[in-house]
């Protein structure tokens, strides 16, 4: 009969440890995209490279560039892609930039 009440005991410390690691990665993540979004937030418009509250949104055909208009700095900021789609209308000169480029690591 005890062996029985072990065993039940045992069944539930294992259920709640479960349950509780489930609401604890559950928090978890929630914090962490809260995170992820306040720092999206508060760094929206800096400069990657002088670190200054100064992007401006300026449209190339369908892309939208980020370039920094702090003097002294002028960087220019891409995002994934974007490259890619400005040297389209090149001819194909990205494409053979790239394979040129990846062919000396062949």
């Amino acid at each position: 009969m005890a062996e029985k009440s072990i065993l039940k005991i045992n069944s539930e410390d294992a259920y709640f440890e479960k349950h509780y690691r489930k609401q604890m990665e559950e928090v978890r993540a929630a914090a962490q995209q809260e995170a992820n979004e306040t720092y999206k937030n508060e760094h929206k418009n800096h400069c990657f490279r002088c670190g200054t509250h100064s992007l401006v949104e300026v449209q190339q055909g369908d892309v939208h560039i980020d370039i920094c208009i702090n003097e002294g700095c002028g960087a220019i900021h891409l995002d994934p892609g974007e490259l890619e789609k400005i040297l389209e209308g090149e001819g194909g000169l990205f494409g053979k930039i790239k394979s040129s480029v990846f062919s000396v690591f062949k």
